[in-house]
């Protein structure tokens, strides 16, 4: 537990000073720590590639709530999911909570697509999902399973080439808008 403690402190002091500083995520908590805190110092937009974003960490309250109040001051966000599961989402505080701000008009853009990203130069192609916060911070998971991550809250170089990447698949054809608001509607419209 203390262990635990210091790991979201060292976190926190890196998010808030702007450290150019990689470090190792190495499980769910862990990546939950991190990306709160990507959350709460991004001003502009996030950019989401995951799988579901209903199960693990996007289903616990912390990520909801800072992913909210990045979006209440102003934020845009953008998600690609890979593995979108319609049941799952209609049961997930996270979408309902997108889908309400959706309603709204607020920046918000949910996608689906069918790639399986991976690190250049990896002759496995082990496939990873990552979050980048202003085109400055970023997580990148490299063990989807373990949720083991590389992370940077100041290394605007890779945030920025991760981001184009994201942004170049999220335009593609194939990634098609999921409408998250219809989810939830009950039919009563």
């Amino acid at each position: 537990m203390a262990s635990d403690r210091k790991y979201k402190e060292f976190v926190k002091n890196m998010a808030i000073n702007g450290e150019n500083r990689l470090f190792l995520n190495s499980d769910e908590d862990h990546a939950l720590d991190v990306l709160v805190q990507l959350f709460q110092i991004s001003k502009e937009q996030i950019r989401i590639f995951a799988g579901c974003l209903c199960k693990h960490v996007g289903n616990r309250p912390e990520y909801v709530v800072a992913l909210s109040e990045f979006i209440e001051r102003g934020g845009t966000l953008h998600i690609l999911l890979n593995a979108f599961d319609e049941e799952c989402a209609r049961n997930s505080n996270l979408y309902k909570r997108l889908a309400y701000y959706k309603s709204l008009n607020m920046p918000i853009v949910v996608k689906g697509t069918s790639a399986k990203p991976y690190l250049t130069g990896d002759s496995d192609k082990k496939e990873v999902h990552f979050t980048i916060g202003d085109k400055k911070a970023y997580r990148i998971e490299t063990d989807i399973e373990k949720r083991t991550a590389e992370c940077n809250f100041n290394n605007p170089r890779i945030a920025t080439n991760t981001a184009d990447f994201f942004d170049s698949l999220f335009s593609r054809d194939d990634s098609k808008e999921i409408d998250i608001v219809k989810l939830f509607d009950d039919g009563n419209k």
